[in-house]
């Protein structure tokens, strides 16, 4: 396969850090129960030089996901992206989340299992901050020696909350265990919620006290735990906690250690009391990364090659705000990989010279409640906007000349692909869509630029095609050669944008009071957002175009606004996946019908007509992972998730 690659010795730094493990050193076993390696006097060679000392940090970094095959159940698992369960075509990318999301998940298999290697994780964090404290590093400097306790305190608290987002209530742990423990003293039990959720705290604000704001090399430090990575961390950790699903859920009050202790707050008093300590925690890291930083929406300089008309610059502005390394608003990368089989797994064949599509095999495609999902051009849903149309949305409509940079002009299509906002054109690929990039770049001949067309790929035998693709993840100069090979523009996996900050923020002002004041302080901050993206304030836009015209004066009404706006800014990025769960709004939303097109049929007529792919089943249990058997038979104290018991 040909890749693009750009800056190539800051890129290849990049990577090679989290590539130098020191398993030779320390010795990691399988079990995340096991104490100190008995080989201490190898595992103290570990600090007896800073080069060793900075490969074991890399091994503490080593453990974290990468999401740059997008093989993670965030980006799989869920209704946004859906993939054939065909091994065939899925097996070098992973076929672990599309088995979630079809309901294989159960306590005798390993799909996405991460207990165990969080706990091994979380062990080599206690091994290091412990030799690291325990042992003078000859040559290790002590400000690099603090903020290297920092990353790694960070590193704990991050293994500790991705397992807690996972498993619910989990184990903490504090230190690893004594050499010479016996049986009984491995038998743990779960830590409540509060504990987990404090102890993560902690160890983010330890961390935060050590680490610089910025990294000091680019060309080897980019993607390390810096002071605005923890702090938004730390935010999304305490908006998590604040949510539904782990503040005061009654329905998980069952859940009790073997010795009668509730695992679920149930304290209503203490509920909003959250959601200011997540405001506090959100206002925190907003100061840091944009008042002390600089961080702002990214927005596409131009190219001075080409005279891009408004609508294309606002497009490659949403587009490159996930595709575009480092760019203004982006926190944190995965610096695992970067992201090519991805985009070539997804792509479709755009240019009509060249169908043979190797490698493109077109394994996601995104089912069409996603895209009703997104706004009218009017900035409001489609069944809310008073002007769009709603119950006609399936009929056919043909584009004229002022839909030519949206859809091909000419072209014929369903209703609901027309007058809708930026976004659903910068992230999505319909029918009859304008597709820009790919080869093709000059925007003043819009009908010389590629298209997607449903008809063109329908009859594929190796997908399911819904007639919508992710266009987020594809890289605009990504492209579709004469030679027949896919050329991949690689970028690295965005995992916290400013985008997505400010959208917690909002949510967090709009939970910790019911008052105007606080609901127009949290609209300002979705407003940027909404700004970036050509539309209107959430006030004016509901005032004036849809039919509940007073629905963001509410709190109940803007959460409603607010997470709508979360589920479009942050599509396909894994973030809905854990969304639906923490705001417990799973069950209604995922037991629906997969809906695509019918591109099975030969008239237009009959293509647009939405037809039922799969019908995904959400219980109360799916919430959380369960355990594995095998865990629970070794520890009499570990009580099964919620669900999962029988």
């Amino acid at each position: 396969m040909k890749k693009i690659t750009k800056t190539n010795s800051v890129k290849k730094a990049i990577i090679l850090w989290l590539f130098l493990p020191i398993w030779g050193l320390c010795g990691i076993s399988c079990d995340y129960l096991d104490v100190v390696p008995e080989g201490t006097a190898v595992l103290d060679n570990a600090f007896s030089m800073r080069a060793h000392t900075l490969r074991y940090l890399y091994t503490c970094y080593s453990f974290l996901p990468s999401n740059t095959g997008g093989n993670t159940p965030d980006v799989q698992g869920c209704d946004e992206a859906w993939i054939l369960d065909n091994p065939q075509y899925t097996q070098d990318i992973g076929r672990e989340g599309c088995r979630i999301v079809r309901g294989q998940l159960t306590p005798s298999n390993s799909i996405y299992s991460t207990w165990g290697s969080y706990y091994i994780a979380i062990r080599e964090c206690n091994n290091f901050l412990e030799g690291i404290e325990r042992i003078k590093v000859p040559d290790l400097p002590e400000f690099e020696r603090r903020q290297w306790i920092g990353e790694v305190k960070a590193l704990k608290a991050w293994y500790h909350f991705l397992l807690f987002r996972q498993y619910g209530p989990v184990p903490v742990f504090k230190e690893n265990l004594p050499v010479g423990t016996d049986v009984d003293g491995v038998q743990v039990a779960r830590n409540t919620v509060d504990e987990v959720v404090d102890y993560i705290v902690q160890l983010l604000d330890e961390a935060m006290e050590t680490l610089p704001a910025t990294v000091r090399s680019e060309q080897t430090d980019l993607g390390r735990f810096t002071l605005p990575i923890v702090a938004s961390l730390k935010a999304k950790v305490l908006v998590t906690a604040a949510s539904p699903l782990f503040n005061c859920n009654t329905e998980f009050a069952p859940m009790r250690n073997p010795d009668g202790t509730q695992l679920f707050p149930q304290d209503e008093s203490e509920r909003v009391g959250k959601w200011k300590r997540a405001v506090d925690a959100c206002h925190e890291a907003v100061r840091i990364c944009v008042d002390s930083l600089g961080m702002k929406l990214y927005e596409y300089p131009g190219d001075p090659r080409y005279n891009l008309s408004d609508t294309i610059i606002r497009q490659l502005s949403l587009r490159q705000a996930f595709c575009e390394d480092w760019n203004s608003e982006i926190i944190w990368a995965d610096t695992r990989g970067w992201v090519n089989v991805l985009q070539s797994r997804t792509s479709p064949p755009l240019n009509p010279m060249y169908q043979a599509m190797p490698q493109m095999w077109m394994v996601f495609s995104v089912p069409l409640q996603i895209a009703e999902m997104f706004y009218s051009d009017n900035g409001v849903p489609i069944e809310e906007d008073k002007d769009w149309g709603y119950d006609t949305r399936y009929t056919l409509r043909r584009a004229e000349e002022k839909d030519r940079r949206y859809i091909r002009t000419g072209s014929e299509t369903s209703r609901v692909n027309f007058d809708r906002e930026p976004r659903f054109y910068a992230w999505l690929g319909c029918d009859q869509g304008i597709w820009y990039g790919a080869g093709s770049y000059d925007d003043a001949y819009p009908e010389n630029l590629f298209y997607l067309t449903l008809r063109r790929f329908a009859t594929d035998v190796r997908n399911e095609p819904t007639g919508y693709m992710p266009k987020k993840w594809i890289h605009y100069q990504s492209a579709q050669p004469a030679t027949l090979q896919y050329s991949s523009y690689e970028y690295l996996w965005p995992n916290f944008r400013l985008s997505d900050l400010l959208l917690y923020y909002a949510e967090a002002l709009n939970e910790a009071e019911d008052s105007q004041s606080a609901r127009q302080e949290a609209m300002k901050y979705a407003d940027r957002i909404r700004e970036r993206a050509g539309l209107q304030s959430i006030e004016a836009a509901w005032r004036e175009h849809s039919n509940d015209p007073s629905k963001y004066t509410s709190q109940n009404g803007l959460r409603d606004i607010l997470q709508r706006e979360r589920m479009i800014e942050m599509c396909f990025e894994g973030s809905r996946f854990w969304d639906l769960r923490r705001w417990k709004t799973a069950r209604e939303i995922l037991n629906k019908p997969i809906e695509s097109w019918s591109g099975f049929n030969i008239t237009a007529e009959d293509i647009f007509k939405p037809y039922n792919m799969y019908t995904i089943s959400f219980g109360l249990k799916d919430y959380f992972w369960p355990i594995a058997e095998s865990e629970l038979s070794r520890n009499r104290n570990l009580v099964q998730s919620l669900g999962w018991e029988y």
